[in-house]
């Protein structure tokens, strides 16, 4: 969205920015002032537009290698000339994209898994900017420790998230075009290594997960027994095995820290 008129009131160097502004943003549109040379206005133009273009690639590249040239070119445009930015810092510039896409955009002709895989690219760079010094998380804690006696450590920057669509799998090869009956359930976070990572996980250990994310602190067998109460007719030696590989893969993708210390 533009930004507001000028009024009267304004000086004319502020009605002339505004112009210049309102050219920048839509230059086969809006015609540049008179009093300005389209070779030097051409260098500001490009220049919008490529920092924009870049940016978004840069934070969004699911979404650029599903989309041909020249539809991520017009939806660029398009960003840029509806959306209105209120984002004061770099870091949030790129969710400025992901709320132009599933609040502005009007494009039927658009993959109904858009938002949602924006939504995934975007779930990267919110991890990478959590400001969790993981390091001295994991300096108070039993990395090696037994997982179900212990009480289990989650990864703080982790995020859990819910789709329609199987956006982890969704590239240039594949793109349903209606969701499954399952949904995904994505934990996306931050491993100690400090690289992005993320797990596709079942119900089961969304579940596990999120009794974690509420606060509650749980030993491994604790939190294993809250899923058993769910499972009735399996046997709870084999769902307890099974419950421990789940929480081992999860510790040694860095989803689980570790055990705390007492």
């Amino acid at each position: 969205m533009p930004p507001p008129e000028s009024t009267q009131q304004e000086p004319d160097f502020i009605r002339r920015q505004r112009a210049f502004a309102r050219h920048l943003r839509d230059p086969a549109s809006v015609e540049a002032p008179p009093s300005l040379e389209d070779r030097r206005v051409a260098i500001y133009r490009n220049a919008v537009y490529a920092n924009v273009e870049g940016l978004m690639a840069d934070n969004y590249p699911r979404i650029r290698g599903v989309m041909s040239d020249n539809d991520w070119h017009a939806m660029i445009r398009d960003y840029i000339v509806r959306h209105r930015s209120d984002a004061s810092a770099f870091v949030d510039v790129p969710k400025e994209f992901l709320i132009y896409l599933e609040d502005e955009r009007n494009a039927p002709a658009d993959p109904p898994f858009l938002c949602e895989l924006a939504h995934f690219d975007w779930l990267e760079t919110r991890v990478g900017a959590d400001p969790c010094e993981l390091q001295e998380e994991l300096q108070r804690l039993d990395r090696d420790g037994d997982l179900l006696s212990g009480v289990l450590v989650l990864n703080p920057t982790l995020q859990l998230v819910t789709y329609r669509f199987p956006v982890h799998v969704v590239d240039a090869d594949f793109q349903p075009l209606r969701a499954p009956t399952k949904a995904t359930r994505i934990a996306a976070f931050r491993a100690p290594d400090n690289l992005y990572a993320f797990l596709d996980l079942n119900d089961a250990a969304a579940q596990l997960l999120q009794v974690l994310l509420d606060g509650h602190a749980r030993s491994g067998r604790a939190l294993l027994s809250i899923a058993m109460q769910q499972l009735a007719g399996h046997s709870e030696a084999k769902l307890l095995e099974a419950g421990q590989a789940i929480l081992e893969r999860m510790r040694t993708r860095g989803a689980i820290l570790g055990v705390r210390r007492f």
